[in-house]
């Protein structure tokens, strides 16, 4: 047999165990856009799986395509079934959907598709970073200060999206539920290498952990504070009632940190990619709070924004100085590729995160216009698909691979593409353009309704 055969083998088996984790009862979704507070039940859209190619692993480039977006979103699941996830009302009427995330049933399928899904989900970064030359403490910190600088000096594209955007409240919360992914459990990825004996790093880390736990204060854990600032914007807070509004961007930053975590023989890589992170987040936070004290003023709580922007510089010094660098020196430089590749892979993810979001902005903000780009677009030959919804019809987001054209053959239905700006109301005969990898949900708004997707024809 060859490799080829192999790996495609091992794809078709990797295809059937997710879709049989994903056709679990708990993953169905609901008719409501938001997610209960329920944290073991989110929507993995079960059906757009068996359309999802898993022999072909996103190419660095393709963060937001359709199998990146649902490979994440299974991933970011996997990995959260390894954390403790409790609803803050109590169990009281979901023991037996507890019983379901955490049993053995589902967590076979996790353990037999985890590493798989996990090659297929990252194996652009192989490629997309080199990291070869010279090894030594000296170029490690040279380049690590060179990415930080550029970090520091350019701006968020998300955050200039949103400065840019005609509603740009809703812009600002679609930011806010990116964030939520991490904000509402943060600080889990990096509990996963806090135990075993390794030194003054592993107290150095520690110290940026008990930080962000609040020193054992609930009400000054950053957990808590985020879920002050969501409410001031009136926004729900318990975690993934976003769910259906989280980019692939995103999710892959967030997945990423799991990622290196769960596989120590990757440590030296968390240890350079949880350095770039401490290092940049102070500069994006003083960022965001400028942006966002333009748009609402003192109506917004940034409590958490501030806490970042001042305690992640102190972080920031810690991770390079009794981390990255006392890794490099105590270990020797056979170690340096590592913790450079950590460095620039979460540079690389980091921008996937802005990208995303930025374009998911542009397009919510103009939808006006992506009507009317319907009507100019050459479409495929191919018969369309469609979709028949009713009000009870569960919701889900989903993307596409290629530009698609979305047509109301029957009844009315409502476009939704932020988590809380208007949705796009849509009659029969209505068209409207969706680019490749925005996400979009479409509701019913009447008895019953019926629309199509035409797939666009490449431009030339």
């Amino acid at each position: 047999m060859t490799i080829q055969s192999v790996d495609k083998e091992v794809a078709g088996t990797l295809g059937k165990r997710i879709i049989s984790f994903a056709r679990s009862p708990l993953f169905q979704g609901a008719a409501q856009v938001l997610h209960a507070p329920n944290p073991y039940r989110r929507m993995l859209v079960p059906d757009s799986l068996a359309e999802a190619d898993f022999d072909r692993p996103p190419g660095a480039g393709q963060w937001a395509a359709h199998r990146s977006l649902a490979a994440h979103r299974l991933l970011g699941t996997f990995y959260e079934a390894d954390t403790v996830l409790l609803p803050e009302q109590g169990l009281d009427g979901l023991h037996e959907d507890f019983g379901l995330f955490y049993g053995s049933g589902l967590r076979e399928l996790r353990e037999s598709s985890v590493s798989a899904l996990e090659r297929f989900a990252f194996a652009c970064l192989d490629d997309a970073v080199d990291v070869s030359g010279a090894t030594t403490p000296e170029v490690l910190d040279a380049y690590f200060q060179h990415v930080v600088a550029e970090a520091e000096n350019g701006p968020s594209p998300a955050l200039t999206a949103i400065a840019g955007a005609r509603d740009r409240e809703s812009a600002a919360d679609l930011y806010l539920v990116q964030l939520a992914l991490d904000g509402l459990t943060e600080a889990s990825a990096m509990s996963r290498n806090l135990a075993g004996a390794y030194g003054p790093e592993q107290s150095a880390l520690f110290k940026i952990f008990i930080d962000e736990f609040g020193y054992g204060v609930y009400d000054a854990k950053h957990t808590t504070i985020f879920a002050k600032m969501l409410r001031s914007r009136g926004m729900a807070t318990h975690v993934h009632a976003y769910w259906n509004f989280y980019l692939a961007g995103p999710l892959a930053t967030n997945n990423y940190y799991y990622y290196l975590s769960r596989d120590h023989a990757k440590f030296f890589r968390y240890a350079g990619a949880v350095t770039y992170a401490e290092a940049v987040f102070a500069p994006a936070f003083v960022e965001m709070v400028k942006v966002f004290r333009e748009i609402f003023g003192d109506e917004v709580d940034l409590h958490y924004c501030d806490e970042h922007a001042h305690i992640d510089e102190h972080h920031g010094r810690i991770t390079r100085e009794q981390v990255l660098l006392a890794l490099a020196e105590r270990h020797g430089p056979r170690v340096v590729p590592e913790l450079m590749r950590g460095v620039a892979e979460a540079r690389l993810v980091g921008g996937w995160f802005e990208d995303d979001t930025a374009a998911q902005i542009r397009w919510a903000d103009g939808l006006a216009r992506h009507r009317e780009l319907a009507g100019t677009v050459r479409l495929e030959s191919a018969p369309p698909r469609r979709v028949v919804l009713t009000p009870d019809s569960p919701f889900g987001t989903r993307g596409h691979d290629d530009a698609m054209v979305l047509e109301v053959e029957r009844g009315e239905a409502e476009l939704i593409t932020t988590p809380t700006g208007p949705p796009e109301r849509l009659v029969r005969g209505d068209v409207v353009l969706i680019p490749a990898g925005r996400l979009y949900g479409v509701r019913s708004a009447a008895p019953e309704s019926a629309y199509l997707l035409h797939t666009a024809a490449p431009d030339g």
